[in-house]
């Protein structure tokens, strides 16, 4: 797998939707893309999710914060950019899963290309993070935003996932994300507490 051309097709696909959708809502603030949505059998790699948000969309839901929460956001799914990753994704089973006979050499490979994506999309965000803080995707975008991987289903394991997507110097602009990340990210969204 051409890993650079990967982290590249996201990366501009992820840009242009994202310019599209401030383009399309100029009175709108924009403060934070996200993936999410990561799926992957035995059989199959899926394409994560993009999704956007805006300030005006956050709410407190079941006891709390809607800020990082995608599937709340006003844009939880940016179709555009999942059909136009579609192909990478059945490269990436054909190459990772579908060779794999034994289970124990299903599960090699499923660890393996668990590893290698992850890697992947937290370098994509870091690079979107980047181009959009320079202006590089839209000029209304707020000088916070960020693009963090933001998945809920991976449990514990989702605070490493946002540390790995934003590089602490990008962290250290954006409270709220340091606030949710302080306080168990996980765990406060589904114990009742603020999150």
């Amino acid at each position: 797998m051409d890993w650079d051309a990967f982290e590249t097709a996201w990366h501009e696909s992820g840009c242009r939707a994202l310019a599209d959708l401030a383009a399309a809502h100029p009175g709108e603030r924009l403060y934070a893309a996200a993936f999410h949505l990561f799926y992957m059998d035995d059989v199959q790699i899926l394409q994560p999710a993009l999704a956007a948000n805006i300030e005006t969309a956050v709410h407190r839901s079941h006891g709390y914060s809607t800020r990082f929460a995608p599937p709340e956001w006003r844009w939880d799914v940016l179709d555009t950019v999942s059909e136009a990753i579609r192909p990478w994704y059945l490269r990436l089973t054909e190459e990772f899963l579908k060779p794999a006979g034994t289970d124990a050499e299903q599960d090699a490979a499923m660890s393996a290309l668990e590893v290698a994506h992850d890697g992947a999309m937290a370098r994509v965000c870091k690079a979107m993070t980047a181009t959009a803080r320079r202006g590089g995707i839209h000029d209304s975008l707020p000088p916070d935003f960020v693009v963090v991987i933001l998945e809920g289903q991976r449990g514990d394991e989702e605070a490493d996932l946002i540390r790995a997507s934003v590089d602490p110097q990008v962290l250290a602009t954006v409270p709220q994300l340091t606030e949710y990340l302080s306080k168990g990210a996980i765990v406060s969204r589904w114990d009742g507490s603020p999150a």
